[in-house]
This record gives C-alpha cells, structure tokens and sequence, in this order.
C-alpha cells in the first residue's frame, strides 16, 4: 500500500511539474521585470564566478546588496544547458518539490498516507504560487525548503532531523531573510502553547531561542550596510509609499481569496477557530502560528503581499488536511461510511474547480500579459542604435529591463536600497511622463544625464496616459523608433537649458 501511495505521489509531481513547464516555456520571454535582475546576476556569475555588486546601468550607477546563492545555483545548472533553459527549468522544479515537504508534514500530523498525498496535490496548485512559474524567482527555492524546515522542526527529537534542521536553517539564514517569517511562526507557536498550557518543552524552546537569535544575527551579518544606511526603517525595504500602497490596493478581498483557493482558505480558517477556542493541540498549533505571523506582517506591510499570499495559501493547505481528517473520522462514524471514496472524491473534483483551474487560468494570464515581442524589439534597437554611455528613462517596473536588455542606463529601477532620493527620483520620472512643459521635461532629463524615453504600454498603464504632449512640437524630441506598442524618443542634442549668469 506505502508503494502505491509513492506512485501515485510521484505522478503528482511530475503532473505538477510538467504543468509549470507547460506555461513556463509558452512564454518566449520572462514575465517580470525583476526576473530580468536575476537574469543579469546569472549570467554574470557564470561568465566571471562573480555577482554583479556594483552596477553602472542601475540608478546610471548603483550597489546592490543582496545574497547570491540562489544565483549561483541556477549558475551551476546553466553550465549544462542555456541559460534561459535553467532560469526557467531548475526554479520550477524547486517549485515542484513543494509536493513532497507538504506530504510529509501532512502524513506526520495526520497519520495518513492518502491524506498527504492529497495534500500534496493541493500544494502545487495555490493559483498565485503555480503563476510564479516564469519568474526566476528566490521564492521557488526558499519557499519548499521553508516547508522542509517545518518538517524538521516537527520531528526536532530525531537525531538525524535535528541535524537536518540546524543546517538547514543556517542555510535559509544565508538566502533570503524571509526567513525571518518562520522565525516569527516559532515565537508565536511558543507563545500559544504556554497560553495554552500545553506542557513547556525546554528543549523545544532551547531550539526556539537559538533559531531566533542565529537568524537575526545573520540578518545583521549580510545586510548590515543596509541597516547602517536606513536604520530600522530598512524593513519596509525603503520602498516609496506611494508604490506601497498603489501594491496593497490593486488586489481585493475576493481576488486574494481566488489566489489561495477557496476551499483551503474556507475549511482553513475553520481548523484555525476550532483548535483556538475549542480543541487545543500542539502540532495544529504550530501550523496556526504561521498564519499568524504571515498575516500580522501583511498587515503591517513588512511582506510582499504577493508572497505573503503565498504563504498564507500554502500553510492553509496543512490546516485544510487537519479538516479533511476530521471529515474522514466523522464520516466513518456513520451509515454513510460505505460511501466514503465518494465523498473524497468530490472533495478531489470541487478542489479541481477551486484551484487547479484557477491556476490555469492565472498562469493563462500570465502568458498573455508578458512583455510582448515589441517590447523587446525596442530595447534591442536602443542596444543596437544608441552611445553605450546612453541614459533611457522608463517606468520603474521597466528598469530591469533597460539595463538587461537594452544594456543601457536606467534612471530608476526595482531595487530601492541604498536611496535616499527614491521618492524624488519617482515623482521626477511621473513628470517626465505627464508633463505638458517641454522645458521641464528637458530640465529633468539633463538633471539625470538622460537622453532617451522608452515608451511602452506600462508607461501608458502606470500614468494613465495615451502619448507624451510635450513632443509634439518636434523642438527638443524627435521619435526615433516606433511600432505598434513601443514608441522611443531622442532629446536633442541642440535642445539645452541656457544658463542666464
């Protein structure tokens, strides 16, 4: 029986797998922007063993401090296929691993094979966590191993598990400080079990205290120049409020509801009330303090709210296997019993029409509003007709690309650290953008040595506007580039502002 539950396991995850690839490659170029910034730092550790920590093309010169390891991954796998094959490959099969951590936590809570298996299944298709799959994105290596490392934690007593856990948690402490979330699930987990009167675990809390302590120092020890320069504000990222907010506010309660999936969302929070108010148990508590960490630090916009979504879906996916476990018992115990494949069996159809097609239908999304060929038509003119030294003001979610693409200097890019004119940078290139003055747009462009607008349909999108009026008087900009999405425009050299002394 163990044999077959491991077939039918492995076919779930190659179905999943082979589902994220399916769309992954159905796109002819990455879906975001910042996946454009990883795309750099790939290739620049393959050609020289090295991360690009100090780049000439981002903010016409900046420094970025950040962890390579997941570059240098995704590095390693590049030297046995291209680049673009294991940008696109190796993130989705980390992705995909997801399948086997939440089997393994599911089955160890609940005793149950089928029910982790089906857990599983679920896990790899969260709408907003299956749409990541053209991102060359962090998340799909730290996200699995941060299930991975729930597992440890749960069976900490086991020798070989503890091992496992310590290094694995020095590991994440040295890839992304989203690590810092499990952490918080721990104190939270420690502060409901006492409240709770549960039976104190000195060990346990032994473990707590040196996960905490361990990752805060390693926190410290690589992004200390960013604490120096922004202080405690650096949690926030030193992203301006008026991108934060624009962020939250673009997605409502019931699309957020769409994106985790109803049903795990639905029987999740029903677990979270049950087991607070009424039935309290150590393990389901572990899995509650999760969502409480995810969801204070949503709300205190600490977090991503694409990955805090993501979280949130996939850590109710544990709570909804401690309900489907109850259903199972509760069923057992009645006349109906004889019927229970056929009531799991529409739990495993109404999970299909609540999430899988939904993921579909995401990722089907996703490769309809990629960057389009025009697009990157644009950019490869501006690479091939434009000084190497060329400065090119575009949106900040097109800064990435200016400067991987095009390989040309960008004004403003995702990348906000290190900062202290973000904001003014921001309203400077709305200005450019929306402005009717000609002087003022020539005044702007001069104070940040730039020479070209790159102007594209997010530039339409993101400042609500059909074309650029200050260029109608063919003055100071001439058009010299356009197709059908993308129009580029040159400052003229003979167009300066005069200096009256």
């Amino acid at each position: 029986m163990k044999k077959h539950w491991g077939f039918l396991l492995l076919a779930v995850f190659v179905f999943v797998f082979a589902s994220r690839l399916y769309f992954a490659f159905s796109i002819p170029y990455f879906s975001s922007d910042d996946a454009y910034f990883n795309l750099r730092q790939i290739e620049h550790i393959r050609s020289t063993g090295l991360p690009l920590f100090s780049d000439d093309l981002s903010y016409s010169g900046n420094t970025f401090v950040f962890s390579p390891v997941f570059h240098y991954i995704i590095a390693f796998f590049s030297l046995f296929m291209p680049v673009s094959f294991a940008a696109n490959i190796i993130p989705n099969l980390f992705a995909s691993c997801t399948v086997f951590f939440m089997y393994l936590i599911v089955r160890r809570v609940t005793k149950n094979e089928g029910i982790g298996v089906f857990a599983g299944f679920i896990s790899g298709f969260v709408p907003i966590f299956f749409a990541n799959m053209n991102d060359v994105s962090v998340y799909s290596l730290v996200i699995p191993l941060f299930f991975l490392l729930i597992y440890l934690f749960i069976r900490i007593r086991d020798k070989y598990c503890f091992y496992g856990y310590v290094f694995l948690l020095i590991f994440l402490s040295f890839v992304h400080p989203i690590i810092l979330v499990f952490c918080l699930g721990l104190v939270f987990f420690q502060i409901l079990v006492i409240m709770e009167s549960l039976g104190r675990d000195r060990a346990e809390l032994e473990i707590i205290l040196f996960s905490v302590f361990f990752v805060v120092w390693a926190q410290f020890l690589v992004y200390k120049r960013l604490f120096l320069f922004h202080g405690m504000s650096v949690v926030w990222q030193n992203i301006p409020s008026s991108l934060l907010s624009e962020h939250f506010l673009s997605i409502s309660a019931l699309e957020a509801i769409y994106m985790v999936g109803v049903l795990p969302l639905m029987y999740g929070v029903y677990v979270v009330f049950r087991y607070l108010f009424r039935d309290p148990r150590k393990d389901v508590y572990l899995f509650i303090s999760f969502v409480l960490s995810t969801g204070l630090l949503l709300w205190l916009r600490l977090i991503e709210f694409r990955v805090g979504l993501i979280f949130s879906g996939l850590i109710l996916v544990l709570l909804f296997s401690q309900h489907f476990k109850l259903y199972i018992n509760y069923v057992k115990q009645t006349r109906a019993h004889r019927l229970l494949p056929l009531f799991a069996l529409f739990f495993v159809f109404a999970f299909i029409i609540t999430s899988v097609l939904p993921s579909f239908a995401l990722a089907k999304n996703v490769v309809d509003s990629y960057i389009t060929s025009d697009e990157i038509d644009a950019l490869v003119w501006i690479k091939e007709h434009t000084p190497r030294d060329a400065g090119v003001v575009a949106s900040v979610k097109e800064g990435n690309l200016i400067a991987a693409v095009s390989e040309r200097r960008n004004i403003i890019d995702s990348y906000f650290f290190l900062h202290k004119d973000v904001t003014l940078r921001l309203e400077d290139i709305k200005k450019i953008f929306t402005s009717s003055l000609e002087i003022e747009v020539v005044d702007l462009m001069e104070k940040y040595d730039a020479d070209y607008i790159y102007f594209s349909p997010v530039a339409i999108e993101t400042y609500k506007i059909n074309f650029l009026p200050f260029v109608s008087s063919g003055k100071c900009f001439e058009k010299v580039y356009g197709n059908t999405a993308v129009s580029v425009y040159h400052k003229l050299d003979s167009c300066r502002l005069k200096v009256v002394v």
